[in-house]
C-alpha cells in the first residue's frame, strides 16, 4: 500500500445512527469513507448528510451482512478501486427485545445472525488484506449488554456477548501483523433503532434502561473514535461505563439480583391487578 494514498475507512451500519456518526468523525481525520448497510435509499441520504467540499463524496455498498458472500464482494470491490482498508468499523446490528418465553426461536437466530455472524463475515474479508499490509485497526460495536445479562435481552445480549468475545480473542491474534482491535460497548444511544426498539420492550427492561440514560450517536462515537487512536482495547463514553467494563465480573451479581427484585415486584403488582378485576 503506498502511505502517501488517502486512509480508507468501511463502516458497515453507515447509513445512521452510531455507524453514520463514526463515518463523520473518521471523514473529519481525512479518511475516505466507505459506508455499508442495507438500504440503498438511506444510504443515499447518509452520503448526502456526509456531503463535504473538503472531503471526497462517501461511497456506499448496499449489502445484508448476514450474506457472507455479499461481505467479501464490497470489500473486494474497496481493495480493488482503493488498494487498502485502514478501518473498519462494524456497527451494523439490530434487537428485538422481548422475555425469553416470548421470543420465538427466529427472533434469536436472525439477532445472532446479524450481529455476530455479520460482524464475522466483514472481519474475515478484510483482515488478510490488514494482515498483508501489517496494519489497520478494527473497531467491534458490542453494547452494554456485553457484559452482564439483561432482563428482556436473552436474544440480543448473547449475540453482543459473542462479538465482545471475538474482539478479546483477536486484540491478541492480531497484534502481531500490526492489526489494532477495540470493542465499543455504548449504553442506549439516541439512534432509530432504539427509536424502534423501546416501543417492543418488557416493561422490567424499560426500568432498567431508565437508570442508563441515554447518550447522541455523536457523543458515542466522537468518544470511541479518540479512545481507538489513543489505542485503547474497551472503548466507553463514560467513567461510570469504564467502571462496569473493567469490574463487570464483581458487580453482575449485585446488578442480577436487583433485576429479579424488580421483576418479583412487578410481577406482584400483575397479581394485584388480576384479583382486583
Amino acid at each position: 500500500m503506498n502511505p502517501g494514498q488517502q486512509p480508507v475507512a468501511v463502516i458497515s451500519g453507515g447509513s445512521s445512527g452510531i455507524g453514520l456518526a463514526c463515518a463523520r468523525q473518521l471523514q473529519q481525520r481525512g479518511y475516505r469513507v466507505v459506508l455499508l448497510a442495507r438500504d440503498e435509499g438511506r444510504l443515499r441520504a447518509a452520503r448526502q448528510n456526509l456531503a463535504d467540499a473538503s472531503s471526497p463524496a462517501a461511497e456506499i455498498h448496499a449489502l445484508d451482512v448476514t450474506d457472507a458472500a455479499a461481505c467479501e464482494a464490497a470489500i473486494a470491490a474497496v481493495l480493488a478501486r482503493h488498494g487498502r482498508i485502514d478501518w473498519l468499523v462494524t456497527s451494523a446490528g439490530i434487537v428485538e427485545p422481548g422475555l425469553f418465553t416470548d421470543l420465538d426461536l427466529a427472533a434469536h437466530r436472525v439477532q445472532i445472525e446479524t450481529n455476530y455472524f455479520g460482524t464475522l463475515h466483514l472481519l474475515r474479508a478484510v483482515v488478510p488484506a490488514m494482515r498483508a499490509a501489517g496494519a489497520g485497526r478494527l473497531t467491534l460495536v458490542a453494547s452494554a449488554a456485553a457484559f452482564t445479562g439483561v432482563v428482556g435481552y436473552s436474544a440480543y445480549g448473547p449475540s453482543k456477548f459473542a462479538v465482545r468475545a471475538l474482539a478479546e480473542t483477536l486484540f491478541s491474534e492480531l497484534a502481531p501483523f500490526g492489526i489494532a482491535v477495540s470493542v465499543a460497548c455504548p449504553p442506549d444511544t439516541d439512534t432509530p433503532q432504539l427509536a424502534y426498539e423501546s416501543t417492543r420492550r418488557p416493561e422490567a427492561t424499560r426500568l432498567i434502561a431508565q437508570s442508563g440514560g441515554m447518550l447522541s450517536a455523536e457523543a458515542v462515537a466522537a468518544s470511541m473514535i479518540r479512545q481507538a487512536e489513543a489505542g485503547r482495547f474497551l472503548l466507553v463514553p463514560s467513567r461510570l461505563m469504564a467502571l462496569f467494563g473493567l469490574f463487570h465480573s464483581l458487580s453482575a451479581p449485585f446488578f442480577l439480583r436487583r433485576q429479579r427484585r424488580l421483576l418479583r415486584r412487578l410481577q406482584a403488582q400483575v397479581r394485584l391487578r388480576s384479583k382486583r378485576r
